[in-house]
């Protein structure tokens, strides 16, 4: 396997695969310069883009992710990212802790998930939003045993809160003759 010369500077986000073709079962979490770093379901890097995947050192790889993932974090949890990731993804925060991701890299569904958060233009609304959907799903969707219901019923709160929220957050033409301030 090679390396890229120099220090390595990974960007997490989205990356649309009409743009950066790789192969089927690959995820691509970001970008290094204008290549994607995709890794095969056997998590092994790689950059991809033009002709073939290059095939890189987790080492290096590794080492820049500790960077990137800080980075990201910010923006997704400017306050700081260090207990809010693994609240909001459900990992162990030994996990996620900066010398982890230097020895181990963290899972691609997981680096793909923050740089998808990161590039929204509201990412520290939406870092917000996971950590509360996350915490209710945790806390009241236990019982179901079952992830996607756990979610589904956070969702469906996330509804019933937004409509409280609406009954009395008014414009303010009709505030005051509501008797709301």
């Amino acid at each position: 396997m090679r390396a890229i010369p120099g220090a390595m500077e990974i960007t997490l986000q989205y990356v649309d695969p009409e743009l950066w073709p790789r192969p089927e079962g690959w995820t691509a979490v970001g970008l290094v310069g204008h290549l994607a770093l995709a890794y095969d379901p056997e998590r092994q890097p790689f950059l991809v883009g033009e002709g073939e995947p290059i095939p890189l050192e987790r080492d290096v790889v590794n080492h820049a992710l500790v960077a990137a993932v800080d980075r990201a974090g910010m923006k997704v949890w400017p306050g700081g990212w260090t207990h809010a990731l693994p609240a909001a993804f459900g990992l162990n925060k030994r996990t996620t802790q900066r010398d982890r991701i230097e020895r181990q890299g963290l899972h691609p569904a997981v680096l793909l998930a923050l740089g998808q958060a990161a590039t929204h233009s509201d990412a520290d609304g939406i870092g917000g939003l996971l950590v509360a959907i996350a915490s209710y799903a945790d806390r009241y969707g236990d019982g179901y045993g079952d992830l996607g219901v756990a979610l589904d019923r956070a969702e469906d709160a996330a509804g019933k809160a937004a409509d409280i929220l609406r009954s009395v957050r008014r414009p303010r033409s009709l505030r005051n003759r509501d008797g709301f301030g």
